[in-house]
Formats: structure tokens, sequence, C-alpha cells
């Protein structure tokens, strides 16, 4: 933190400074921003160190000097602040800035602790208990800064797997610098000991002949469109002259069979001698057993059906050679030479032509360049009878206000690991260890990687201009979930009561192409089964039914103890088994399948030793250098502003609190009571005094229920705030909640996935967030009243 003013407050020399009253209202409105913030973890506000204070902890520090004007040192003894020890107006203006730095660094950090243990076979905590092991030691200067915040430490780091955004927003006080070098040197030395092959092979190659005769032919392979220096076809070459060996040796076979047969026919035998002269009796049979002999040349005879079906054997290898040479070959291009994509890391190969200079004739080698791509837009890339018009508007755009960020990998490190693959010390297959391979890690975002209605919606749309900018083919749109709330009661055949949606609005939804998804409740007479299904129509044109969270929905559960030890019971089984027949699906037990995920992709992960991590869509990202310029722009705007307000005498101590508004942006008055009265939901009928706090916590409960037929718990700090939470029961054995049911948590309140953390979703003590939450637990989306914000700006 300290390490991050510092880089800050030269920005601001020449700021004024603040009187102590202002300076103290400054430090709460920063407090409370950085205690508002979900993305925090408490120990990292909180946590009691001399060296390494929580954020709050420090601010509480601060708030005591600027009250008392005395400090505290490390054994305890309170002393009067010198005049170095006030803070002045270029640091106070840098402090500002903590409420938007402090979780950027914090993510970034989680980030590097996801890839780190994902890269080395361990888990996040163990990952940050090194950290913070590390982080802890003392001597050697540890202790002191030590370092200057103008080098290019930042801009030269290169993370494998770690992206842009995260390069831009990673702490670099000298503790963390020596704390990431080290466990960078652990993580490539683990890397360094798991099996390697290249990502880019043969098979994988594509190369373009600069010729302006399309009818180009190669001597080696015999394929158009390239000659024989520049053949990619090698070792398919050679495997076809070995071919042509087999192919020999089966055509005498068949001859040899041939013969065998005429002579075991029964039949006078024929010869016709070489001169035209025919030989009948045992001279013909004689002369046709010596060229049984020769065609056989000392191999067993076999039957004429086996030779053929040797010599069939032999002519489909050929073909299959042949087709796989057709493939790597990809015609004529003035300025490309070679493109290679491996569908399984998305890496691009791209390699220019050599060029001859004019001024003196030399030729200068052409280059190569890594690229991330999408299996579907590689296919229409490769696809295009223009190659390089292809390239030029996609991977290599740039001019004209577009960028090809998109395409590029998030840096040096990122890029050269593309280039090779590694049995993953955590999932076990083949994989780059890139930002691209997020395989499940214990403790980490990455062990559900399923995403939300919205977030498909965002990606297909960024798939969508990026197609259509490239003049290529766009995406279709992905399935859009209905929730089914209304029910009718049937009546169970073998006993019990099933309140479903009725199977005509399921049909209806999923006909037209959408994911159904019934809030459904089974009645046994020793459990019951509730909650939410999954109903959609798989690529293959089959309807599938899911019981499971994976599919996106809530999922259903039961309340007997199988279910609550393992997930699963015969329960769970007759009621999805009762809604295939009622909505005429086939049921599903692979929590892997989901809608926008085929059966077909589901089988492929399950059967290929190697992870599938292209990109389904362009990334939305900027490189560093554009992320750093932006937040430099903006800084000196910020600047310009404070300066101007100098001049002209206006305040300049800016930390304020951003009133309620309504859902016109407008400022609205702080909300004492909630009530939707006519809106319809669990006690909808009646008003809530939002400083009852036993009464918001009921209400969220209820409403959170009766939405999703699931039950969460609400609790109190001391402080007044509240954090929407799971029951003990479902959380996790070292109490944090699974990232599944943080993801449905945070889809249902309608806020951003990062707002739902490990131990649920914070509300801070105001009522008008008391308001919003509410509203947002009946799922009133927007809610009418967006809460206050605490701003330091």
């Amino acid at each position: 933190m300290q390490s991050a003013i510092h880089e800050r407050q030269h920005h601001f020399d020449g700021a004024p400074p603040m009187t102590t009253d202002q300076q103290i209202a400054f430090v709460e409105g920063l407090r409370q921003q950085i205690e508002n913030d979900p993305s925090i973890p408490d120990r990292e506000k909180y946590r009691q160190s001399w060296d390494q204070p929580g954020v709050i902890t420090r601010l509480d520090d601060e708030l005591d000097r600027l009250k008392t004007g005395m400090y505290t040192d490390r054994n305890g003894n309170k002393h009067d602040l010198t005049d170095a020890q006030r803070n002045g107006g270029n640091q106070l203006q840098a402090i500002q800035y903590l409420g938007t730095m402090v979780p950027r660094m914090q993510a970034a950090k989680a980030t590097y602790f996801e890839i780190n243990a994902r890269h080395t076979g361990r888990s996040v905590g163990e990952v940050q208990s090194e950290w913070e092991s590390i982080m802890a030691r003392r001597g050697n200067g540890r202790g002191n800064v030590g370092i200057s915040l103008k080098d290019s430490w930042r801009d030269d780091l290169a993370v494998a797997g770690l992206s842009s955004q995260g390069q831009a927003d990673i702490g670099q006080s000298k503790r963390a610098r020596d704390a990431l070098a080290e466990m960078e040197a652990n993580r490539l030395a683990h890397l360094a000991k798991q099996p390697v092959r290249q990502t880019i092979r043969p098979e994988h190659r594509r190369v373009y002949a600069q010729s302006d005769n399309p009818n180009v032919r190669c001597d080696q392979c015999g394929q158009f469109g390239h000659e024989q220096p520049a053949c990619p076809n090698g070792d398919l070459a050679g495997r076809r002259r070995e071919l042509q060996a087999e192919h020999n040796a089966a055509t005498n076979a068949l001859k040899a069979a041939s013969v065998q047969q005429v002579l075991d026919s029964g039949q006078e035998p024929v010869y016709l001698r070489r001169d035209g002269v025919e030989v009948t009796g045992d001279a013909a049979r004689r002369l046709l057993e010596q060229d049984r002999d020769s065609f056989a040349g000392g191999q067993p005879i076999t039957t004429v059906a086996d030779a053929n079906a040797r010599l069939k054997a032999v002519a489909n290898s050929d073909a299959e050679l042949q087709q796989q040479m057709a493939a790597r070959t990809g015609g004529v291009s003035s300025w490309i030479q070679e493109v290679a994509y491996n569908e399984e890391s998305g890496l691009m190969m791209v390699t220019t032509a050599p060029r001859v200079r004019k001024t003196d004739g030399q030729v200068s080698p052409g280059k190569t360049y890594p690229y991330r791509v999408s299996k579907e837009e590689a296919a229409q890339i490769l696809a295009s009878d223009e190659v390089g018009r292809a390239i030029s508007n996609t991977v290599m755009r740039r001019g004209n206000g577009r960028t090809n960020d998109a395409y590029h990998w998030e840096n040096g490190a990122d890029a050269q690991a593309a280039q090779e693959q590694r049995k993953c010390p955590t999932c076990g297959r083949w994989a780059s260890m890139t930002s691209s391979h997020t395989c499940p890690v214990p403790g980490s975002a990455a062990a559900d990687n399923n995403m939300t209605d919205r977030a498909q919606q965002a990606q297909w749309r960024a798939q969508t201009r990026a197609a259509r900018e490239a003049g290529l083919e766009p995406p279709a749109p992905p399935m859009q979930r209905v929730n089914l709330m209304s029910q009718r009661q049937f009546r169970l055949p073998g006993g019990g009561i099933a309140n479903v949606p009725p199977p005509r609005d399921v049909r209806e939804q999923v006909t037209a192409g959408r994911a159904a998804a019934p809030s459904v409740s089974f009645r046994y007479s020793e459990a019951t089964v509730s909650g939410q299904a999954t109903v959609w129509r798989d690529e293959s044109g089959v309807d599938v039914v899911s019981p499971f969270p994976q599919a996106g929905g809530n999922g259903m559960r039961c309340t007997c103890g199988k279910f609550t030890s393992s997930g699963r019971c015969e329960h769970i089984g007759k009621a999805l088994h009762s809604l295939g027949d009622a909505y005429g699906a086939a049921p599903t037990g692979d929590t892997a399948l989901r809608p926008g995920v085929s059966m077909a992709e589901v089988r492929r992960e399950r059967t290929s030793d190697a992870a599938y991590d292209a990109p389904r869509a362009p990334l939305e990202r900027l490189n560093y250098s554009r992320i750093q310029n932006i937040r430099a722009q903006r800084q000196e705007t910020h600047k310009e502003g404070l300066f101007e307000k100098q001049r002209r005498g206006e305040p300049i101590n800016t930390p304020t609190v951003k009133p309620p508004k309504n859902t016109e942006g407008e400022a609205v008055e702080w909300p004492t009571t909630f009530e939707r009265e006519g809106k319809g939901g669990a006690n909808s009928g009646r008003p809530t005094d939002l400083d009852d706090l036993a009464d918001v916590q009921y209400r969220i409960r209820a409403a959170l229920f009766a939405r999703t037929r699931t039950h969460y718990s609400v609790l109190r700090d001391k402080d007044g705030g509240m954090r929407i939470t799971i029951p003990k029961a479902r959380r996790a054995k070292d109490g944090t909640i699974p990232f599944a049911e943080r993801a449905r948590l945070a889809d249902t309140l309608g806020i951003p996935a990062h707002h739902s953390r490990a131990n649920g979703v914070y509300i801070p003590a105001d009522t008008s967030w008391r308001h919003e939450m509410l509203s947002r637990s009946y799922g009133d989306t927007p809610p009418p009243i967006r809460a206050a914000r605490y701003t330091v700006a």
C-alpha cells in the first residue's frame, strides 16, 4: 500500500495541503469505501501487524494520528508527529486512489495465486500460505522499499498466465517483488519437470506458395499450391514412398492367390506363354506354379479375398495421406508463407514470406507471429480464397481506430508458453500453460467455469462485433434461459405429489431454442425433492433434462441423508425420470452436460488427453501499454481538474458520499422503509422498517427462498452490516462458499460475479444498501433505488 501511494504522489506534486478536519473527513470517506468493497478479503482489511497492517487497520491508525497529533511506535509509545510525518497535499491526492487500487491489486494477486497453484499442482490456499510466509520474512532490507518505482519492473514483467490487466494492477513493493520472483522461480522449476511437446506439429501446418501462378505444383508430393523447397509434406511423402512397397507386395500377393485359385479349381489349366503359344496339361500346371511361387516371394499364399482386403487397406492409407497433404497445402499468397493452427490451445502461427529489398537485392527472412484465435474464426481464415486479406482483417488488423489486441497473448512469456504443451500438474492433460488454460484448481473461481446468461450474451456480442469488423460470418446467438415459476399439481403413479410447470409451457420454450428452467417440487413419503431443473435441446436434436446446478440453474436438492452426504440419491433420479416423461426429454446424470455444450464436445473432452483451451470468441482486452496510457490520461485529467479548482478557490478535499439514486439516475433521499405492494412475492403486502435489522434479514431470506426454492442465511455483524451466505451444511470444509453457489447467488441478485465472495455478499450498514438488496432479492432488477456509494475522487 505504501508503495502504491509512493508511486502516485509524485504525479500530484504542488497540490495544496488540507486542514486537519478535511483530512479526517477524507480518510473516513476512504475507510467507508474500502469497508464496503466485497472484493477485499476481511484479513486484508483488518490484519493486525506492524509491518503489514490491513488497509482499514492502517486507515484507523491514520485517523488516530490526525485526531491526536501523535503516533505510536513499535513498542507502543506515543510521540508527537514531526513535520516530515504529516501528510502533504500530493500524498493525500495519491491516497484517494486506494479505493480503486486496492481492489485491483487484490484481484491481480488472487489471479496469480490461482495460476501458481494450477502450474504446481497445489491448492490456492497452499500457494497463499507460501506467499504470506515469504512476505513475513525479515532481514536483508526486506522492510524497506529499496526500489525505484520509476524503473521498468512492471513494464517488463512477463508471467505466463497473467493477463495484461493483472500486470497493470499487481503491487510492486520490494516484498511483493521478492516474493513474486521466488515463487516464479519455483513455478518454472516445477513446470520444467513435466513432459513436453511442441504445440504446432506437422499436421497443423499449411504452406502457401509465393507465385502468380495458381497452378504451381510440387515435384515431391504432387500437390498444387507450392513448390518443392517450401513443401510441408516431406514426412507424408516419405510415408507414401514406404506405402508403395506395401502396395507392390499386396499386388503380388493378390496375383499369387489368383493363380492358386486357378490351380485349385479342378479345371484343366491353360498357360499362355509370352510368345503367344498356349500350353496345357502338366506343363501348364508347372508353369503356373512357377509364376505363383515367384509372385509369393517365399511368403505364405493367402486367399483372394484376404489379398484384396490387404490391397484395399493400402489404398485407403494412401488416400488418407493424400488428404492430409491437401490439408497442409494452403494455395497461393503474395506475402503469407505458412499458417499453422492448433485448435487445442488456440495458437495460430503466421509466417510471412521472405522479402527482397529493392535497394540492394538483399533477402529479408520471413517473420513468425503467434496469435490466439478461436476454432471457428481460424476455420474461416484458413478457408478463405485470399488468406492474406483474411489475416489482415483479423489477427493483423490495425489502423482506422482498430487494434488486434483481442488476438494477442497476454505477454511475451504467455506467447512463448503457448508454443509448448506440457502435462498439466493439476488436470494431467496436455495443455499450453498460458492464460487460456483454466482447469479447476481447489479453492479458486475456476472450480466451476459455467457462465451466466449475461456473460454468454456479452461474449456473443463481442464475437459478433469482431466477426463483422473482419468481414466474417457472425456466430449464432447463445441459448437464452427462461425461468418458469407457475406450477400445477400432479399425483405421481407410484405415490407422491409433484408441483411442476405444465408440459406445454416447457415444450414451448425448448421448441423455440431456449433453455427452460422449471421450478419443481416432488413430495414423497420419505423425502422431498425441490429446486430447479434445466431442459434444453442439444445440437444433435435430442431434448435433455438435467437436475444439476452445473446446467446453469439452481439445481434440484433432496431432504434425505444420502443426498446430503453424496449429492445424489434415488429420489432425485425418480423425480428426474418423471420430468423426462412429462417433458419428452432424456434425463442425464452427467454434470458436464449443459446448454451450449454439446454431447459431442463432452465426449471429446472425456476421450482426449489434451485440454481444449482455444477461446470461443476474440477476447475483449487491451494490451498492457494501452491500459497504462489510458490510466495516465485519466490521472492527468484529474490533476488538471484539481489545479483548476485551486485556481478558482474551490475546496479540493473531495471525499464524498454519492447519494442514492432512482432508475433515472436522479438523487433521492435515503430510504427509511421498504415496500413493494402489488408486485407479488413473499411478504410483499407490508412495509419494512429498514432500521429493523431482524425484519430485513427475514425478508431477504424469504424472498430468496420464494424465488429459488433454496435456503440462504443472512448474518449480521457488530457494525450493522449484513452478509448473505448459505447455510453451514452447504459450505466447504474451510467454511467458504463453493464457487458454483457463489455464481448462482450473484446471478439471483443480478450483481457482478466478483461481488459474491467466498464468504458471501456483503450489505453495508446503510439503509439505501438494504433497500437495494431487498429489491434484488425479490428479483426487481434494476432496483428502484440504487444504493449510496462512498467515493474518494
